[in-house]
This record gives C-alpha cells, structure tokens and sequence, in this order.
C-alpha cells in the first residue's frame, strides 16, 4: 500500500510515524507555514521536520486542491489518503487520485463536533465521552461513510492537552488494521446519523476570556478546553493573566474576588470558587498558583475581571 498523509498538527504524528512503520509512506502534505516573530522566521510543524529527518517529500501547497499540486500527487500513483487534523478540505477532483480513495481520523464520535476544533468544543460542553471515528472522506466537512468508530472516556481534569494526547495514542492504534482492511477490501461501513449533528467551531478570541459570573464548572471546563494552548483569560492589575490550570473550590465567596486560604488561591464564581494552580502573568513564565500569592503580594479581596 502506498500512501499520502495530509496533516499538520502534533496530534497526527505518533500515527504517522505507525503509517510508515507498516506501509509506503510516499509523502505528507502540510498547511503552508506562516512567518511568524519578528524574524518573520518559517517554523516547519513537528511532523515535517520528522518527515525531513527520514526522507520523506514534504509537501506544502498554498492550495492542494489546484491543478498543479493535483498533477504532482497523481504522478505518485498513491493507492490511498491518509489525513488527520490538517486544515484544507479536499476537493472531488483531488479524492480521485488514490485509487482506493482517501479516510479522515476525527478526534470525536461523528457525527457530533465536525469541524475545527472538537476536543475543545467537547471538553467546554462537559462531555463524558468523546473518541475516534475514521471514515471515507467526501466534499463535505468530517461527513463520509464510517468504517470504525471508538469511544474514550474524558476524565474529570483531562485538558485539551491531555485528551489530545490520548486520542492520538488510540488513533495510532487503530490506524494500521483499518489500512490493511481497505487493502483486503474486508471492511464494512455505515452512514452518519445526520440528525445527531453538531458543529465545533474554531475557538474565537473572545471565547478566550473568563466570565467571572459563570458557574464553576462552565469556567472550569474553559479552562482545561484551552489548556495547554491557547489558555483562558481573565484581567489581574490591569494586566491579562493566563488561566494554566486550575481545579474547582469548595468556597463560596463573590464573583471574581480572590481569597486565599491554606496557600491556595481562589477565585470566587457564580456559585462557588477556582482553585488557581498555575498561572501565566503578562510577559512572564508559568508559575504555580503559590508562586502567584507570594510574588505579586495577593491581597485578599483583590478583584480579577
């Protein structure tokens, strides 16, 4: 089997490297990088430059869907598509090239959180569950035919980081047998059920910032949706501090209002308190919630907005 694996994330490369340990990997498309810093430098993603690294084409076309990067995955005569958070949909035209078609790896249990951003979008709604789903890509955003589907439990203090993590390992697992059953011709499929659709939306900007008035547990899972990138928000001295980790208190004390207690900091909410952990103030590093108290002199009563 020769294959072609379109992805970008970090989330994709443990189940990349699992590809090319079984099958032909002939490359792996990328999103174009962007100058970034004031260097405008261009930082190639973790799995291009591990791609590099073992001498594997690394592709990154402005837009894959053209006919010229069309033309160049055609010479390739690649029999599949492998993609798992990428960025581009691929159009008709360019699914015909493999000649058994391409499968996406969805970090969640489709068709529920098609789109941009599901591991967020389920932790921040309270889900229970999430898991991978791998499925026949058509035109259509995370919408084709399933051929395996798996659950995972979210853990009450799993962050985004850590639910990622975790789906990856599962995904790396999975991949190679589903391969080698589209090889066999030996698998089966199932339509999704579209009126258990939902749509998880990239995070906005100011989806980022805490509302104080929320209840715990809405603020709670914001911040581990947005944990470790790209981090909840809220305002201390007029400054942003970045909400790293956190846990619920078993306090109640007003909105916003900070109380310290047993070398802990909280933070009040419409019906109780955040325990602060880790935090990153304003052009500094990640400290812990202690190192917070002590270093800015926290006083109790002190207000965060």
């Amino acid at each position: 089997m020769k294959l072609v694996f379109f992805g970008s994330a970090n989330f994709s490369l443990r189940i990349v490297q699992r590809i090319k340990d079984n099958f032909e990997l002939l490359g792996v498309v990328i999103v174009k990088p962007k100058p970034k810093g004031r260097g405008l430098r261009i930082i190639l993603p973790k799995i291009a430059q591990w791609a590099q690294d073992n001498r594997i084409s690394v592709f990154a076309p402005e837009d894959p869907n053209g006919q010229e990067f069309i033309s160049i995955l055609s010479g390739l005569k690649p029999d599949l598509f492998v993609l798992s958070a990428y960025g581009h949909i691929l159009s008709g035209e360019l699914l015909k090239v493999p000649r058994l078609g391409g499968i996406n790896i969805h970090p969640s249990l489709l068709p529920k959180y098609r789109g941009a951003a599901p591991i967020q979008r389920a932790i921040m709604a309270g889900e229970k569950k999430t898991g991978i789903t791998i499925f026949f890509m058509d035109e259509k955003v995370d919408h084709g035919d399933i051929i395996l589907m798996k659950e995972l439990d979210i853990e009450p203090m799993d962050t985004s980081g850590s639910l990622s993590e975790r789906l990856s390992l599962m995904a790396s697992d999975l991949i190679v047998d589903v391969i080698k059953s589209i090889a066999q011709g030996s698998y089966s499929t199932f339509k999704q059920d579209e009126k258990a659709m939902s749509y998880a939306q990239k995070i906005r900007k100011e989806e980022l910032i805490i509302n104080w008035s929320d209840s715990t547990e809405k603020i709670f899972n914001l911040i581990r949706a947005l944990s470790p990138n790209p981090g909840a928000r809220t305002t201390f001295r007029d400054k942003e501090l970045i909400i790293v980790e956190a846990m619920p208190g078993d306090k109640k004390t007003e909105s916003g209002i900070c109380h310290i207690e047993n070398r802990n900091l909280y933070v009040g909410t419409r019906d109780g308190a955040i325990i602060l952990k880790a935090v990153k103030p304003e052009n500094r590093g990640i400290i812990s919630g202690l190192d917070f108290i002590n270093g800015f002199r926290i006083k109790e009563g002190e207000k965060v907005k």
